[in-house]
């Protein structure tokens, strides 16, 4: 049932012709970016006003971004917005499943493009800030997320406490995610997973998050979640699926990307601590080929497992 990925979001296309903007209209692209896209339903003489900047400068912005018109580029744009509000029971009932076809087929087909898609979308530069502070043990990182979301959070919490130290995972329990605010600040790094329809508590939890000072990155949906207007970091992700349920496929495969550059600039010190948790795990010290051991005791001198040499 899922449509096919669109070439890009007005905030995709804004971000692709970043180098070919002028100062001025990269005024407009804060303006709009900090009003979650908002912005762009005002007059041309309304958005000019509040970016500071001409009349003429809109038009020759949205003209650079492939709208004949202002009235189209709203139109796209009002068009957006209307999805970011879009739940299973409107996507259902817009375009309910056909009866017949191969459904194994369709959702192969599906998840390939939107998977494809979705690291199209990727910032190369976005990508690699983001993986920098992913793999910064001497800041502290925690991940969140919403009702379905928390899913990745708590996939990837799993693997980088693997890699590294100084991870952990904020959701409701013994104390509420409010409570555990209490330990965010200028030497956090919180990573918020939020897609439409974008929760309000977990938007709430972001701003208090950058409110204290942490740097915030997010993983969203091409419509972007309120978040976004202040994310140090923005990673976008496919949701197209073959039913109407968002698809996390995307979601999973820019997690496990992630895994795999953190873990390469973890290098040495990512092998050795995951050496150090088999010890613990199995009771057998794990040491690397070239004699550096884990610093597990060895609690079996007899039986001792190797991993692979370590080369960056």
């Amino acid at each position: 049932m899922g449509r096919a990925p669109e070439p890009g979001t007005i905030a995709d296309r804004v971000r692709a012709a970043g180098t070919a903007m002028t100062p001025a209209e990269h005024k407009i692209a804060r303006i709009l970016f900090s009003s979650g896209m908002l912005a762009g339903l005002d007059t041309v003489a309304s958005l000019a006003e509040r970016a500071g900047v001409s009349s003429p400068t809109v038009i020759r912005l949205t003209t650079k971004l492939g709208f004949p018109s202002y009235g189209d580029f709203q139109r796209e744009l009002r068009g957006e917005l209307e999805e970011r509000r879009n739940s299973p029971l409107s996507l259902f009932a817009k375009a309910p499943p056909a009866g017949d076809g191969d459904i194994l087929a369709q959702a192969r087909g599906i998840f390939a493009a939107a998977i494809g898609s979705s690291f199209e979308r990727v910032s190369p530069a976005e990508f690699d800030a983001c993986v920098d502070i992913l793999g910064d043990p001497r800041r502290r990182l925690v991940l969140t997320g919403g009702r379905f979301t928390q899913m990745f959070a708590d996939m990837l919490y799993l693997h980088l406490f693997q890699l590294r130290p100084n991870v952990g995972v904020m959701r409701d329990g013994l104390q509420t995610r409010d409570d555990q605010m209490l330990d965010i600040g200028p030497k956090t790094a919180l990573m918020v997973f939020d897609v439409r329809r974008y929760q309000a508590d977990t938007v709430a939890l972001a701003r208090r998050a950058k409110e204290r000072e942490a740097t915030v990155l997010l993983v969203t949906d091409p419509w972007e979640s309120p978040i976004a207007q202040f994310a140090d970091h923005v990673l976008v992700t496919e949701v197209t699926s073959p039913s109407p349920f968002d698809s996390m496929v995307p979601g999973f495969a820019l997690c496990e990307a992630l895994i795999a550059a953190v873990m390469r600039q973890m290098g040495r010190d990512g092998i050795r601590r995951m050496g150090d948790l088999e010890t613990l795990r199995t009771g057998f010290e794990w040491v690397a080929e070239d004699g550096d051991t884990t610093q597990a005791r060895r609690k079996d001198k007899k039986k001792t497992r190797r991993l692979p040499n370590d080369r960056r």
